[in-house]
């Protein structure tokens, strides 16, 4: 409680020393354009652009828990916002949209039912899955060993680790090497946090100077920290930082620093929906419903409208998430 309410304290002492800017919203969501016809992305688009419902599947639905088909709702438990996995179509909105979004949307539409997206404070969404309140997390959160000890995952990206920075990189940060010394921003209770601490020892072991470490509950106060100067960087997913870099004030805000030693430090690897490990009719439905997404390019278009097609894979496959 006493950590919690310090983090609390130091944002709003930020939030009050900037002011009005910008960073204060989160980064914009795509704009929805009429595409060409003969773009891959013409496909008719829900208002929030997103692919067009696929037709549910008779042979997956029959494949659901009896508790998801009788109540006709998976229940998503996410962490906005996250961009571009998950955010707000607009800033101070209530309708979400992202990665995460039109993706469980797909997926529950071809599995014939429908999905709740849930607003969940990060280090609850597990909990919550656990406790029976919620049915999955999809949050851009990495498939590792230590979350498979409660849940299983289906994998539906490969992703990689960089480090978003100021603008033009004032310190000119190129690599892992760099941090010690510094301040970085992180999202409290995530993978990144407890690396940057063994990365910090491993520093001190060597006779170098840690790494501080600014934890903070969500991924604006930490981009606020790098803006305001209390952090110089952000260790992050790539395809979260490399959108952030793009969009945040016309991409005249961040810059991501990109190099092999930040993924090695930092593991990345396999993004994957979270399942209770008992709930085994559920995985197979959604592991069969991904990967008929994947068939129909449903996925791809998904992944297309975010700029983050890099990532995608082309196998629904479970628990291949590694350290």
């Amino acid at each position: 409680m006493t950590a919690r309410r310090k983090t609390f304290l130091s944002v709003v002492a930020m939030v009050m020393a900037l002011g009005g800017c910008a960073l204060a919203s989160d980064p914009p969501a795509p704009e929805v354009a009429a595409a060409p016809a003969s773009s891959p992305a013409s496909s008719p688009a829900s208002s929030s652009g997103a692919a067009a419902t696929p037709a549910a599947d008779s042979a997956l639905h029959d494949l659901l828990p009896e508790r998801i088909k009788s109540a006709g709702v998976i229940r998503v438990a996410s962490n906005i916002p996250y961009p571009p996995w998950e955010m707000y179509t607009t800033a101070g909105g209530q309708q979400p949209t992202g990665i995460d979004y039109d993706l469980s949307q797909a997926l529950a539409a071809k599995l014939g039912v429908k999905a709740s997206f849930d607003q969940t404070a990060f280090d609850s969404m597990i909990p919550a899955v656990l406790a029976g309140k919620a049915d999955v997390v999809m949050a851009g959160i990495f498939d590792t060993p230590k979350r498979r000890e409660s849940l299983s995952f289906v994998d539906y990206a490969r992703d990689g680790y960089s480090l978003l920075v100021a603008k033009g990189n004032p310190l000119g940060m190129k690599d892992v090497t760099d941090l010690s010394g510094k301040t970085v921003a992180v999202q409290s209770s995530t993978s990144e946090e407890a690396a940057i601490g063994k990365l910090s020892k491993r520093f001190e072991s060597q006779g170098k100077a840690g790494v501080t470490t600014l934890a903070f509950p969500g991924d604006s106060e930490a981009f606020l920290a790098i803006k305001s100067g209390k952090a110089v960087a952000r260790v992050q997913a790539t395809s979260a930082a490399a959108y952030a870099a793009k969009t945040f004030e016309n991409g005249n805000a961040f810059e991501l620093v990109d190099a092999p030693s930040i993924t090695e430090e930092f593991g990345g690897g396999m993004e994957g929906i979270g399942v209770p490990k008992s709930d085994t009719a559920l995985l197979t439905a959604l592991q069969k419903a991904l990967q008929a997404l994947m068939d129909d390019g449903t996925y791809l278009k998904i992944l297309s409208k975010y700029g983050v097609q890099n990532i995608a894979l082309t196998k629904a496959e479970i628990n291949q998430g590694t350290d």
